[in-house]
């Protein structure tokens, strides 16, 4: 089966979501986000200072990190495949005045991109939509600076599974054989559907591994508790929205995403 119809099948799909994910969701263009309904960059501190550093954010969808990092003073130039997320990015990007460059492509083909021209790539959310995330990793090496860093959360290998409402647990199966799940979003074609991918923590480190770096840190972010994320505490998640309340309790105990930190070596 061609990869390039997966990938032009998940296409599709963004473009079929993009709206109501747009509307629906609270993306902040003031901190970095890992995961839904946990603490942003502010708190979790992994990328440290990126003023006056080049970026590049793959799977960027309305590039709200990207624009978040600009207002830190960063250069960014964010990648996305879907036409219509970058539809609402360009407005965006107008709206707050943010110096964001966008592209279309695909982030496991970053050939417009000279060898180490970036101090930051990150991504957030979008390695799990990739059938060849090894070419990805491989080019993300190749396009950044000796000490560049790679930022990368993606959803949890548990994610996979079936959360009991009544019993309050998760029924994992089959760990070493995670379901790919098949989206319902419509396209243009019967023969492929988007896809998603759930890849374990060793298959990731050993990819990471691979493509030449050296990881720092993995961060499993837990979420604030309904309290303490009200905005009367003063605390606000940089990323939520009523479908990422209506799951809070799951997300309360088992992770939805992993953040995996990784350099360049000098």
């Amino acid at each position: 089966m061609s990869t390039d119809r997966i990938k032009r099948a998940i296409r599709l799909g963004w473009d079929e979501m993009s709206a109501s994910y747009q509307a629906t969701t609270r993306i902040s263009l003031h901190d970095v986000h890992y995961a839904p309904l946990c603490p942003g960059e502010r708190e979790l501190n992994i990328i440290g200072e990126v003023r006056g550093k080049r970026t590049l954010e793959l799977a960027c969808g309305a590039a709200q990190n990207s624009i978040a990092l600009a207002k830190c003073g960063a250069r960014p130039t964010a990648l996305d495949m879907s036409p219509r997320q970058l539809a609402h990015a360009k407005t965006l990007i107008a709206r707050e005045s943010a110096p964001v460059d966008l592209l279309q492509s695909d982030m496991e083909r970053l050939t417009m991109f000279t060898d180490g021209c970036f101090d930051l790539v990150i991504s957030c959310f979008g390695l799990e939509f990739l059938p060849n995330p090894d070419a990805c990793l491989r080019e993300c090496f190749r396009v950044l600076k000796d000490d560049g860093l790679l930022v990368i959360s993606t959803v949890h290998p548990l994610t996979a599974f079936e959360w009991d409402a009544d019993a309050k647990a998760l029924w994992v199966t089959d760990y070493f054989n995670p379901p790919i799940e098949v989206w319902e979003e419509p396209t243009d074609s019967a023969e492929q559907k988007g896809l998603t991918f759930f890849r374990g923590f060793q298959e990731i480190f050993n990819l990471l591994v691979s493509a030449g770096f050296q990881v720092e840190r993995i961060v499993e972010p837990a979420p604030y508790d309904a309290q303490s994320a009200s905005e009367t505490d003063g605390k606000k998640t940089p990323y939520g929205g009523a479908y990422w309340e209506s799951d809070r309790e799951r997300l309360s105990k088992v992770p939805f995403a992993i953040v995996y930190k990784a350099r360049k070596p000098a």
